[in-house]
């Protein structure tokens, strides 16, 4: 593939993939979820394509320093603005998984509390973790082994 082409297809992708993220963001706010499948088919076929794109750039570094250096800083950009999207992405579709977890656990706890069954109560909606500390476990803890020998 030509030079030119390896970075032109690289920021058609990149640009694509920022779309339909951005689409499926709406959608989640929307909570429209019937829509969801096929925007996530084809995000994925998206991010192979990405992948590929990426794996071609990896491979050939003449590709990149054949840019003038005006190209590069645009594709710098165009890159901070995907990464941009792609935090956003994560962060709205954890925070749909963190809404239907709430959800089902008030469900179970309605049907026990319904039935007589003895359980916890569902937690009080709160402020949703934002940033990176949204994939941390919240039970995570710490322990200590004892020794002795």
């Amino acid at each position: 593939m030509a030079t030119r082409n390896i970075v032109e297809q690289f920021v058609e992708t990149m640009t694509q993939l920022m779309t339909l993220m951005r689409r499926e963001i709406d959608v989640l706010k929307a909570r429209d979820y019937g829509k969801l499948e096929e925007i996530q088919q084809h995000k994925a076929v998206m991010g192979k394509a990405y992948d590929q794109c990426q794996s071609e750039l990896r491979k050939d570094a003449a590709v990149l320093a054949a840019l003038s250096p005006e190209e590069r800083g645009e594709l710098r950009t165009l890159y901070a603005r995907f990464r941009e999207a792609l935090s956003e992405n994560m962060l709205a579709l954890k925070a749909a998984q963190d809404a239907t977890d709430r959800a089902v656990k008030m469900i179970i706890d309605g049907v026990k509390k319904a039935r007589g069954i003895q359980g916890q109560t569902p937690a009080a909606p709160g402020k949703p973790i934002r940033g990176y500390g949204a994939y941390t476990s919240s039970t995570a803890g710490s322990f200590a082994i004892n020794r002795t020998t």
